[in-house]
């Protein structure tokens, strides 16, 4: 039994076309006209499988198929886009498993747990704040609706509608999969299949502010000057180096810098940049984030933290039937981290039983129009997530 590529290349197609850019690629973003018209098509793809389907009050969208018991397996992604996003991202992984659905029913399959396709809403995070849908769903979002209320308001949704977008049957969930592109190059240029996601990175940002004294570019003499671009150069480059001996896996980017006054005949008096940090080990983070500060311990400076996300384990139950699935069908895998957030990782606070597949990204390319995975490693990768929840749905010991 292998799902109809065909028909899901089908709807992949149809709904990137939805908010397609003159310039190339797709804006779908979360709330949208386009957003809203891209559920449409999602509704109709899953009514066609089969499901019942119903939409939160947040904007998430559900497909269910019932099964032998109220206990319930969770399939989901998002289909919001970055501005001119690719085709692939998010929309691999609602469509997917519709797809799965579709390929069981038509195969007459009764499964004994009931199983929900999510379409979980604000994914990316370009409109209100990232993982709204699945953060919603388990009832996560309650410290941060005051910060919100203002954003969300102006996309018709209240502090209520979030509280109200709670699953008052969290724990009749008992695994949840999320098939992804990778959005790296790892699969890719190793020539695998499929990714076995044992992990999502943790995350810590700050806004590193250095001073030194602005003067004049042409009058100063090179001994003379106190040049925070200087310094902001020398610790960029230090982080790097540092960055690669600590830990081979762990990643630093500076994605921009701001020179004040910012004249090209002045000399910058104060140089402020993003300093992003993701890895799997905690203590990699703490020791470059330590190193940061030391460096900068002799200079006029201000760190200021913006964001700590935490690291998320992926269940090796989970990881264990994936690789089993993707043996079967002789596809060769590769156990990894993913360095990008998934509505997974919110979903895994409340469902221990979490897990993700990954599909190739041609040269690990994403959240662009040049995003592309593909058609054959999209039916491996979607074939792997049917004989996954197969698998989960028949083992007893599992939970």
């Amino acid at each position: 039994m292998n799902i109809n590529l065909k028909r899901l290349q089908k709807n992949i197609e149809e709904l990137d076309k939805i908010g397609r850019d003159p310039e190339g690629g797709t804006s779908r973003l979360a709330y949208s006209k386009e957003y809203y018209e891209g559920l449409e098509l999602v509704k109709k793809a899953m009514l066609e499988a089969g499901l019942e389907v119903k939409m939160d009050s947040v904007g998430s969208l559900f497909g269910t198929k019932k099964g032998k018991t109220d206990d319930i397996i969770m399939i989901g992604s998002h289909t919001d886009t970055v501005a001119h996003g690719g085709p692939f991202d998010g929309i691999l992984g609602v469509l997917g498993g519709v797809e799965v659905m579709h390929t069981l029913n038509e195969n007459g399959a009764e499964l004994d747990h009931t199983v929900i396709i999510a379409n979980w809403a604000e994914e990316e995070g370009n409109v209100v704040k990232g993982l709204i849908g699945s953060g919603a769903f388990i009832g996560a979002m309650e410290a941060e609706l005051p910060a919100l209320e203002e954003k969300l308001k102006k996309v018709n949704i209240s502090p209520e509608d979030v509280r109200n977008a709670k699953f008052e049957a969290l724990d009749k969930v008992k695994a949840y999969l999320e098939l992804h592109i990778e959005q790296g190059g790892i699969l890719d240029t190793e020539g695998l299949d499929i990714g076995i996601v044992s992990s999502i990175v943790g995350i810590k940002r700050f806004i590193v502010t250095l001073y030194g004294k602005d003067n004049h570019a042409g009058t100063t003499p090179m001994n003379l000057r106190d040049d925070a671009m200087v310094k902001a150069a020398k610790l960029m480059l230090d982080l790097e180096a540092e960055c690669r001996k600590i830990d081979e896996t762990m990643v630093c980017t500076v994605g921009w810098l701001k020179a004040y006054p910012g004249e090209q005949n002045i000399i910058p008096g104060k140089v402020q940049f993003p300093v992003e940090i993701r890895a799997v080990d905690p203590n990699s983070i703490d020791k470059l984030v330590e190193f940061m500060k030391e460096k900068l311990s002799s200079v006029s400076c201000d760190i200021q933290p913006t964001m700590f996300q935490n690291e998320t384990m992926m269940s090796q139950s989970i990881m264990d039937k994936v690789k089993e699935s993707a043996d079967e069908l002789g596809l060769k895998s590769k156990v990894m981290a993913s360095g990008a957030g998934h509505d997974c990782m919110m979903i895994a606070n409340a469902i221990k039983n979490s897990g993700m597949i990954f599909a190739p990204s041609v040269n690990g390319v994403s959240h662009c129009p040049q995003e592309w995975t593909e058609w054959e490693d999209v039916a491996n990768s979607t074939n792997v997530l049917m004989k996954t929840l197969l698998k989960l749905d028949k083992d007893s010991t599992f939970y």
